[in-house]
Formats: C-alpha cells, structure tokens, sequence
C-alpha cells in the first residue's frame, strides 16, 4: 500500500513471489502474479524492456507448466525474439528463454525443433560461458535427455 502498485519495488517482490512460486510447481498462482507484474511493466517500462521480458518468459514457464504448451511456445518464441534483439543472443537471459523454449516444444510434442534449440543453446553456453559453466552443464543434459528419450 504504501509504495503501490505501480512502484518498482513493488513489482521486483511481486516477480519474486511468482518465481518461488513457479520453483514450487505451483503455476496458476505464479502465471496471475506473473501476469499482472507483466501487464503493469508493459505499460510503465515498455514491452520490450528487460524487466518486461523476464517477466514474460517466467510467465510463459508458468504456461508452460500447466500443460498448455502451445501458449508457451507462443509466448516464449516471441519473448526470445524481443530478447535477442535487446539483449543479444548470448546474453544469460536469452540463452535460458532459448532452454524454456526447446522444453516447450518438446512438451509440446516437436521433438526435432526442441532438439536443435536445445542444441544452439548449448553451443552458445560453450562459446560464452564455457564447456563447464553450470548452466552449459544443465543445457548439455537436457539435450541428452531429450535424444535418449526421444530414441
């Protein structure tokens, strides 16, 4: 109340409720926080702010994880696009919107297009974060995990 709920600091506790609540499976109640920050950043910093972006992409995991896969794809090839072009496409952003993007897809049923997003993601961790980053670590097992279940 005091700040409101327009303020960034508001949002910034609001985003992280929706983040632990997506951690903890509990994605309904993340996707409604997640889109109402979303709708107040769109309109006080602009759709294609960084703030704005992450916002969308932990929304559209939230989609995700309700087993609407479709809208995850929709949301999050969109939200990689508009990443790429504000932040590059080896920015840690982008590259983990590129990894919800390849889960969504395979969620979703398109194997092969999960399987090459899956592994540009990792080339792209290799070349900028290193062949034994965490993060290229975690990409590098999701790819296998989608070939060996996928054969």
């Amino acid at each position: 109340k005091t700040l409101g709920e327009d303020h960034p600091e508001t949002l910034i506790s609001l985003g992280n409720i929706a983040f632990n609540l997506n951690r903890q499976e509990r994605y309904s109640q993340a996707e409604v926080l997640f889109r109402n920050c979303w709708e107040v950043r769109k309109k006080t910093l602009g759709e294609d702010h960084p703030e704005t972006l992450h916002t969308l992409h932990g929304m559209a995991v939230a989609v995700n994880g309700q087993g609407n896969h479709d809208k995850a794809v929709e949301l999050l090839q969109g939200c990689w696009e508009d990443m790429k072009k504000k932040l590059g496409e080896e920015h840690p952003d982008s590259l983990e919107c590129l990894y919800d993007l390849a889960n969504a897809l395979k969620n979703q049923g398109n194997h092969s297009k999960a399987e090459k997003l899956q592994r540009d993601c990792c080339e792209i961790s290799e070349k900028t974060l290193g062949i034994n980053h965490p993060e290229t670590l975690k990409y590098k097992k999701n790819l296998d995990l989608m070939i060996t279940n996928t054969n």
